[in-house]
């Protein structure tokens, strides 16, 4: 349990580091175009250490991932949930973060039972 508490803290604390750098200092909303960007870079930082959201450090077939492998799935009131398509492995995996870019969690069902 505590390790994947300390999991989840450096997950988060590396992704608002990148954020705060890439917002330079605002929290407004991103565009679905930054979205798609930052999803990506979570799936490149998942395969350098396991996030602690249930499936484990990802393989190297997630990094580098091209643009066109990521979309947004769905934009909802406050949040998007962006879809990352690894052709290699023959799934995807989706990313669900707030419109000001904090990711939340990511799994391979695309559902989220906080979203309603």
């Amino acid at each position: 349990m505590m390790k994947k508490l300390v999991s989840i803290f450096t997950l988060l604390v590396m992704l608002q580091a990148q954020n705060a750098l890439a917002h330079g200092g605002g929290h407004g909303p991103i565009g679905p175009d930054k979205a798609v960007t930052i999803a990506l870079d979570a799936a490149d930082q998942f395969t350098q250490f396991d996030p602690g959201l249930g499936f484990g450090k990802l393989d190297s077939s997630w990094k580098g991932l091209p643009r066109d492998a990521s979309k947004i799935a769905t934009k909802g009131d406050g949040y998007y949930i962006v879809s990352i398509e690894n052709k290699s492995e023959g799934k995807a995996m989706y990313v669900l973060m707030s419109v000001a870019g904090d990711i939340y969690d990511a799994n391979f069902t695309g559902e989220f039972p906080m979203v309603k």
